[in-house]
């Protein structure tokens, strides 16, 4: 028998702001708001993928359409998270926005593997060049934003910010794998040139990310091929708005 996945209490889905350009997500103890995601960033969210390369298949509309979803825990599931560790808890969300695509989205979906170009995050030949984190910025949270070509992270690992750089337009939708060997948190700003669609600006006062990554910081982004999880998307349909 399979075992039933958590679910939240009630959610409110609808389409977004075609203005709004931004994609958010926040939460609290008994809500979780989504802002302006599509139907992939929602899987991407929901299976705790690190690249839209990730997701294969799916409707025309999985890129196209984006919602707002305003989901609300119960008191029961509240309790049983409260006993849970912060990596424990993420899952359990995860899970809960898994049952919703399934019961509002009628998302069909199974996991696979599938060998595809990745990009690995190594330290270069220099070093690298990392502020670890002091106790007191780190008991402040984590946090990394980026903003046209600016990004200021605060106690955050490797791990995540692997994660963020799959993010960016310059890796192509790759997944980035962490291979630097660094433990622990680090606080840092990379700021590059985004480039504009085939490369950066002639005038730009900036290096591209990948360049910014070793001068910087003391990074290195390399091209790779590697094994990865996967969701194929089999079916999906758009929701009923409320």
């Amino acid at each position: 028998m399979t075992e039933q996945l958590p679910h939240f209490e009630v959610a409110a889905i609808k389409p977004s702001n075609p203005e709004n350009q931004n994609h958010n997500w926040s939460g609290s103890t008994d809500r979780i708001l989504i802002e302006n995601y599509t139907l992939r960033l929602l899987i991407r969210s929901a299976y705790g993928l690190k690249s839209d390369a990730q997701i294969l298949g799916g409707p025309d509309w999985i890129d196209k359409q984006p919602f707002d979803i305003n989901a609300k825990i119960d008191d029961a599931e509240i309790a049983k998270m409260a006993k849970m560790d912060r990596d424990a808890r993420q899952r359990e969300r995860n899970e809960m926005l898994q049952s919703l695509l399934a019961e509002r989205f009628a998302l069909k979906a199974r996991l696979d593997h599938r060998t595809m170009p990745v990009y690995a995050l190594v330290v270069a030949k220099s070093g690298a060049r990392l502020t670890p984190t002091s106790p007191a910025t780190a008991a402040k949270g984590h946090s990394i934003n980026t903003n046209n070509g600016r990004m200021t992270a605060s106690a955050i690992s490797m791990d995540s910010f692997a994660e963020d750089l799959a993010y960016q337009s310059e890796t192509g939708g790759r997944m980035v794998l962490n291979r630097t060997g660094l433990t622990g948190e680090y606080d840092f700003k990379l700021d590059w040139a985004e480039e504009n669609g085939e490369s950066v600006p002639a005038d730009s006062a900036l290096t591209g990310l990948f360049t910014a990554l070793q001068e910087q910081l003391g990074l290195k982004l390399q091209s790779e091929k590697g094994v990865v999880e996967v969701v194929i998307v089999e079916s999906a349909t758009r929701p009923a708005f409320d």
